[in-house]
């Protein structure tokens, strides 16, 4: 059941056990994780960083990304239940079917806000989908830029890419903060979508011309997780003196 109550020392070890479980998956799947920022978040504010919901493994990505802040992992989840690694580490649950429960979700949520460093990560898109383009984002982002005005609002841009290796890479890129001040709920929410919609875009494209850790370390990348080679690499690294 959602807001199950879970004893202090048996949470440290789900989240130590947790972290292993989710760093060994990703470093177990991808070839590499790469990130450029043009930005961190201001550990005197709150931050909110939304991002496309295009993959399985964006919850895990993002847990990488915060990790490498420092951060817990502050995403609200429809499936909280299913899934100890994320509850373990600081997710919240945001059932589909219970409103009492995610209303509980967005006020805690307002309040980790309040009282930086805190840095939520939102999918405002609500599902995860196929395809390159963007869902309408929901009204939950905007809702809580009005409830705290002074939100960082950091736009995040994830991309896996397969080619030339037998694992995939993940590219995200971190934009520079997001600002629609002065406007109406519905062109605010369509300017955010249309921001991310083309950062995923350009981010497309550039991981595709990233081929290599040099060409990725020129176009503004840093490597923050190094996964498995390919069979290939492995191969030459071990006849290699």
């Amino acid at each position: 059941m959602e807001r199950t109550h879970i004893p202090r020392p048996l949470s440290k070890l789900g989240a130590i056990v947790a972290d292993w479980f989710i760093c060994h998956s990703v470093r177990s799947h991808f070839q590499a994780v790469y990130v450029k920022e043009d930005t961190t978040p201001d550990p005197t504010r709150g931050a909110i960083v939304f991002a496309n919901h295009h993959y399985w493994w964006d919850g895990f990505l993002c847990y990488m990304l915060g990790r490498r802040w420092g951060q817990p992992l502050n995403l609200w989840m429809e499936e909280w239940r299913w899934f100890p690694p994320f509850w373990a580490l600081g997710a919240l649950p945001y059932p589909p079917n219970n409103t009492m429960i995610r209303a509980k979700t967005v006020r805690q949520t307002v309040r980790l806000l309040r009282h930086p460093p805190r840095v939520l990560f939102l999918f405002p898109e609500g599902v995860i989908h196929a395809g390159e383009g963007l869902l309408p984002f929901g009204r939950s982002l905007y809702w809580l830029a009005r409830q705290v005005p002074d939100v960082q609002l950091l736009p995040l841009s994830i991309v896996i890419s397969n080619t030339l290796h037998q694992y995939p890479r993940a590219f995200l890129h971190l934009a520079s903060p997001f600002n629609a001040n002065g406007r109406a709920p519905e062109e605010w929410l369509a300017d955010a979508c249309d921001h991310i919609a083309k950062q995923t875009q350009r981010l497309r494209e550039e991981a595709e011309c990233c081929y290599s850790p040099e060409k990725a370390t020129q176009a503004g990348f840093n490597l923050i997780v190094k996964g498995k080679p390919s069979v290939n690499e492995r191969w030459w690294a071990r006849i290699m003196p």
